[in-house]
């Protein structure tokens, strides 16, 4: 795991990034670290489905930021996969693909919002701040 450098202590929330585009990837790590949030990210990634399956077996995350479209298990699989793990963790389906189909298939997958790439960093933020919100609220009931 790599955690984001925060200029003050805060409490830690780890995001788990599933994309095979290293570029998106990277991005994205790079976004949540200057997202002005109550708390600080770690930050884990996998390329595609499988090797996400393999993480979220071994940890619990705050959130997921999942790409659609990837090699060996896609993310409409892995969705799938998590469920069958009862893992509840919100997902943020980020996609170049603009299918309206495939979109609502995705929402009824479960997760909590499906981002068209590219993808606007502002919407973004409030997309993560809203998920993570809602993880915590759902912990605490």
């Amino acid at each position: 795991m790599t955690p984001i450098a925060t200029k003050t202590a805060r409490a830690t929330k780890n995001v788990l990034i599933v994309d095979d585009e290293t570029a998106i990837t990277r991005m994205l790590k790079d976004a949540l670290g200057l997202f002005q949030h109550d708390h600080a990210y770690t930050v884990e990634t996998a390329a595609d489905g499988i090797d996400a399956l393999a993480v979220l077996k071994r940890q619990q995350y705050d959130l997921i930021l999942l790409d659609l479209y990837m090699p060996r298990m896609s993310g409409l699989q892995l969705l799938e996969e998590m469920s069958r793990l009862n893992v509840q963790t919100p997902v943020l389906m980020l996609t170049g693909n603009d299918d309206a189909r495939t979109a609502a298939d995705a929402l009824a997958s479960g997760i909590f919002a499906y981002i068209p790439k590219p993808f606007d960093l502002q919407h973004l933020e409030h997309l993560v701040s809203l998920a993570v919100s809602s993880r915590s609220a759902a912990a605490r009931r």
